[in-house]
């Protein structure tokens, strides 16, 4: 049973590690739309200098969230339901505004 957890393991390790060369690291991705598994949710982008973390949503509206601190974002780029994270981290928690076309 040991040696197949330590394959199942290193098989893991090495999904991750791929992924990271062709995607760079999640803060490599900083700034950048990053596309997420979600129904409800398309892509999150995050400015760790404003503390800005945009959310784009399956019905096309992104809206900007406010003083969101960097360690929300990389739980939320981790977490499997984005949408459970969404709406008991995030919703309701921060400010936010609707982003406009123009800035998307």
């Amino acid at each position: 049973m040991s040696r197949r957890l330590d394959i199942a393991n290193v098989d893991a390790a090495l999904s991750r590690a791929a992924y990271k060369a062709v995607h760079g690291t999640r803060e490599d991705r900083l700034g950048q739309y990053q596309h997420v598994q979600s129904t409800a949710i398309t892509s999150i982008r995050y400015n760790a200098d404003a503390r800005e973390l945009d959310v784009m949503f399956t019905n096309g509206t992104t809206y900007c969230y406010d003083n969101v601190p960097l360690q929300v974002y990389l739980e939320f780029v981790d977490v499997e339901s984005k949408g459970r994270f969404f709406n008991e981290k995030i919703k309701d928690q921060f400010p936010f505004t609707e982003v406009s076309a123009a800035r998307r």
